[in-house]
């Protein structure tokens, strides 16, 4: 597969560009993103479907200034999409046929299924939750794709999207009308997705995975709301409850409204069908929860062609962010390793005693792989831009949580307690358990560079067994948990030899 690929989907509201880089088999990431918002779907639904000549000249225009971009970054390979204005188009042939002679791109018109597909296909690989349905709501179509543990098992497209919505009811102030619509409609339509949930007792604790511009814009006003301490949209959760209080005064509300509420010009005449969409659908499903997917078609499209060859599914135990950041910035393999090893035997010493849960490991190991990659930037406080890389490029795999514990962890290992506060902990583990999994991540990486050493646990002390003098001077700075509603932790230091 080429090193850099470019990927553009030309949806029914706006034309979007990803350029993305791969740094060895399953790495990846994201290095250039544009939006043209050529709205190649305006006046088609009045009009049988038939895309306009002004539509059609704006997105020969956006494609030319893609491709232009795409070469500057030296993009190898240009797999370009169209999805449901393109496809419902009977003369979808003359935009095709200009943007292969014009602009020297063939577009990929596809169907509402393979659509699906890329949605389903991204969040399957690129989300930390495995379990849930996608839904892709776009200008004019909506795609559901059922996910269980990680393999797509159903996928809808429905011809209800947010600015075919706009043009056939809320142009003509008939919102009343439009929820009679879609409610009807997608009652009438997704019986395939309900009966594979309840099934597969999806249903039972049912998450949806959000994806589109409508989707990410009230995700936005959500993170505003509760003064989120991050603005990373991708994998943020939102409980249904909250969401249903929400929705129906964004849908019911004037431009001037949106405005203040910090909706953005460019989303106003979108925005509120494709949040009616939204919550027709959640209400229908009875869904627990929304995640926020920042992954859709483009990154779907761009991994059916980087995992064509491995049944469309990157190994579990590869996570793209983590291999991507260790392959550009990762000097010492071997001390990455040592201390994943180190990382190992300490968690299954202490595991027992301190209850620590499984998925505190993966985050250990994740912490260890990338304790290393900010010595590039400064030796003496390596682990504190480590510690940055990690939180704000962490992307794909993996819950806010986690990346926020992860980076944590880095920070904190080097020698010193952890400090909190309030807001910490909402997107942290107990306190305690942070401790814990701290000192063991601190002592992996102070033997890293050492063989010879060995941890017992007995009783409730904690040996390291050395017979260097350096590693046991360094052993003796780092700071024990402070742990007052857990057992209590002693460290010994046992020279030999």
């Amino acid at each position: 597969m080429a090193k850099v690929t470019t990927i553009i989907d030309i949806g029914s509201n706006s034309a979007r560009m990803a350029i993305f880089q791969k740094t060895s088999r399953y790495g990846f990431h994201l290095i250039h993103e544009l939006k043209s918002k050529v709205r190649i779907s305006e006046g088609s639904y009045e009009n049988n479907s038939y895309l306009q000549p002004p539509a059609i000249q704006r997105g020969i225009d956006a494609l030319k200034e893609f491709k232009h971009i795409s070469k500057t970054f030296k993009s190898k390979k240009l797999i370009c999409v169209a999805t449901s204005a393109v496809r419902d188009a009977p003369n979808r042939s003359e935009f095709v046929s200009r943007a292969r002679k014009e602009c020297g791109i063939d577009i990929k018109v596809i169907d509402g299924k393979k659509e699906a597909y890329f949605g389903a296909l991204a969040c399957a690989n690129l989300l930390h939750n495995k379990n849930g349905v996608t839904i892709d709501i776009g200008g004019g179509s909506t795609e559901l794709a059922c996910i269980e543990n990680g393999e797509i098992k159903r996928t809808i497209s429905l011809n209800l999207g947010s600015i075919r919505l706009k043009e056939l009811y809320f142009d003509h102030d008939k919102i009343k009308d439009a929820y009679k619509f879609a409610r009807k409609y997608v009652k009438e339509n997704i019986g395939e997705i309900k009966e594979f949930c309840q099934d597969s007792k999806l249903s039972e604790n049912l998450a949806m995975f959000g994806i589109g511009g409508s989707i990410r814009a009230f995700a936005k006003y959500e993170m505003d709301l509760e003064n989120y301490m991050f603005n990373f949209l991708h994998g943020y959760e939102l409980s249904s409850e909250r969401i249903l209080r929400h929705l129906e005064a964004i849908v019911a509300a004037s431009n001037k409204e949106l405005r203040e509420m910090g909706f953005e010009d460019s989303r106003l005449d979108s925005i509120r069908p494709g949040l009616l969409i939204l919550q027709v659908i959640i209400e229908e499903l009875n869904a627990k929860k929304l995640i926020i997917s920042g992954v859709g078609v483009r990154e779907g499209a761009f991994l059916n062609d980087m995992l064509r060859n491995h049944k469309g599914k990157i190994p579990n135990n590869i996570n793209p962010s983590v291999r991507s950041l260790q392959d550009i910035f990762l000097t010492n393999v071997n001390d990455s390793k040592n201390i994943i090893k180190r990382v190992r035997v300490l968690f299954s010493l202490l595991r027992e005693r301190y209850g620590l849960k499984k998925h505190f490991l993966e985050e250990l190991e994740i912490a260890g792989k990338l304790y290393n990659i900010g010595t590039n930037f400064n030796f003496y406080q390596a682990h504190k831009h480590s510690a940055y890389i990690a939180l704000h490029s962490l992307n794909y795999g993996l819950s806010h949580k986690q990346r926020y514990t992860i980076a944590t962890l880095i920070e904190y290992s080097a020698k010193k307690r952890p400090k909190f506060s309030e807001e910490d902990s909402k997107l942290l583990p107990n306190f305690e358990i942070l401790g814990i999994l701290s000192f063991i991540l601190a002592l992996s990486a102070a033997v890293a560079k050492e063989d010879s050493i060995k941890f017992e646990l007995r009783k409730n002390v904690l040996c390291a067994i050395t017979s260097s003098l350096p590693v046991s001077q360094i052993l003796q700075d780092i700071t024990l948990p402070k742990l007052e509603s857990m057992p209590s932790l002693e460290f010994e230091i046992i020279r030999v030899g």
